[in-house]
């Protein structure tokens, strides 16, 4: 058994071991820091407005509690993030991929800290702040990690040292949500935004020795580098390199179908949580609750199951796996619509698009350019995700405001539909990159 498990998972080369670790453990630290501040920035929602009715544009809306507010959040999460996006490609034009990482990670560790004070003291702007800034941390720190990485590994070592990488993001969630789920009645807030810094500091440093270790050099231009305009405004710059591929468009489809699915699930879940579970940090322990368990499963799925499919029937094929789970989960949820069965539907979701769709997903981006690396990625994972997700709210918001709390269980039946698409893209992407590697293969010098 260990020896398959050694054969299937680490068929790693010894000179790639030093550098896939490096990545494993910097993208462990990145996704530990987001699972602690998830639950902390959803359980502060949920408790500001567990005795208070929810106000937009100075109307008080009796029926909106905090699930409806986090929903309102994620839209104006959208706006703050194309900005986000802006900054990312100016940075790049200007820096080096370690540079930007640095960057970022000086911005976001002040944050933290400014963040750790503010909250003793709930008000609106805080807790509307710190929903914020959780989400520009996600949009940054992930989008510069896979940028940073895609830029590091060929597209033929992705199917070996992924499965790896992509299991020190899923430690990193067990770890962080666990911290959270037993910690924070003990330790408070603050003190795990205090963590949260000093480990934003140390994904500074894993950047800089892993670059020091790859010379500094970027993977050759992919076969489509060509194809990309001069360069443009930083505003439009990401989306026209997009726009201009179909192979990128599929990417951006894909994407953007499983936030709008994934939206729904997490609010299905905010509202199952919001009706059956007492207020407070309870809420954090309840979030926090279902962080480890998905991420309990990330851990089995990334481990035998990942690399294996990955390597055995390729990308494509890894990609199925979450919309045929979410398909499966949201008819589970649409039949038995309590508490156990949206927890079953998020579990599921979670813990699938953590492990093997985000190795499988990520890997998609190694046969491309530079460019289409990390402006038009930038493009695709902090803008388009989150329109995406707007696209939900507006749903999500409809069916609060005009079924009620009871109708959320048929919002299953927008993610089944959602799902036919998504799926269809997956098998033109898989298609696509199988060529593009194979291609980006043969202009590889021969060692």
């Amino acid at each position: 058994m260990l020896d398959r498990l050694k054969d299937e998972f680490f068929d790693i080369r010894r000179e790639e071991w030093p550098t896939a670790l490096a990545l494993s453990f910097f993208f462990f630290l990145v996704i530990a820091v987001f699972w602690v501040f998830k639950p902390i920035k959803r359980g502060l929602m949920l408790t500001f407005y567990d005795d208070r009715a929810f106000r937009l544009f100075g109307f008080y809306i009796e029926a909106f509690g905090g699930a409806e507010a986090e929903q309102v959040g994620k839209t104006l999460n959208m706006i703050v993030v194309y900005g986000v996006v802006v900054l990312f490609t100016i940075l790049v034009r200007r820096f080096k991929r370690q540079q930007v990482v640095y960057i970022f990670c000086a911005l976001l560790t002040a944050g933290t800290i400014i963040f750790s004070f503010a909250i003793t003291d709930l008000d609106a702007p805080t807790v509307w702040g710190f929903y914020v800034f959780g989400d520009i941390f996600n949009s940054i720190m992930v989008a510069s990690f896979w940028a940073f990485t895609n830029d590091v590994i060929r597209p033929q070592q992705s199917k070996r040292l992924y499965g790896l990488i992509g299991l020190g993001g899923v430690l990193g969630g067990l770890v962080g949500a666990t911290y959270v789920s037993t910690r924070v009645d003990v330790l408070g807030r603050q003190s795990l935004l205090w963590g949260a810094a000093l480990a934003i500091v140390a994904v500074a440093g894993i950047a800089y020795y892993v670059n020091r270790r790859e010379g500094g050099v970027s993977n050759q231009e992919a076969p489509d580098a060509g194809t990309e305009v001069a360069s443009t405004s930083a505003v439009f710059e990401g989306a026209k390199i997009v726009f201009q591929s179909k192979y990128l468009l599929a990417i951006l489809g894909i994407i953007g179908l499983y936030e709008i699915v994934s939206n729904i699930v997490d609010y299905q879940l905010a509202k199952a949580i919001e009706m059956a579970v007492a207020s407070g940090v309870n809420y954090d322990a309840a979030f926090g609750f279902v962080g480890v368990l998905t991420n309990v499963v990330s851990v089995g799925v990334q481990l035998f199951l990942t690399s294996f499919v990955m390597k055995r029937f390729g990308i494509g094929t890894a990609l199925l796996f979450l919309p045929v789970a979410i398909l499966m989960g949201s008819v589970a949820y649409l039949a038995v619509p309590f508490l156990g069965a949206a927890v079953f539907m998020s579990v599921s979701d979670n813990s699938l698009n953590y492990s093997i769709n985000q190795s499988a997903k990520e890997a998609l981006y190694t046969p491309t350019s530079r460019d289409a690396k990390y402006k038009g990625k930038a493009f695709i994972d902090m803008f388009v995700q989150r329109f995406a997700k707007v696209v939900a709210v507006g749903l999500n918001l409809a069916f609060a405001a005009f079924v009620g709390a009871a109708g959320a269980r048929w919002l299953s039946v927008a993610s089944i539909v959602v799902l036919i698409a998504w799926i269809m893209l997956v098998r033109f992407a898989g298609g696509q990159f199988t060529e593009r590697a194979e291609e980006a293969s043969s202009m590889q010098p021969v060692s």
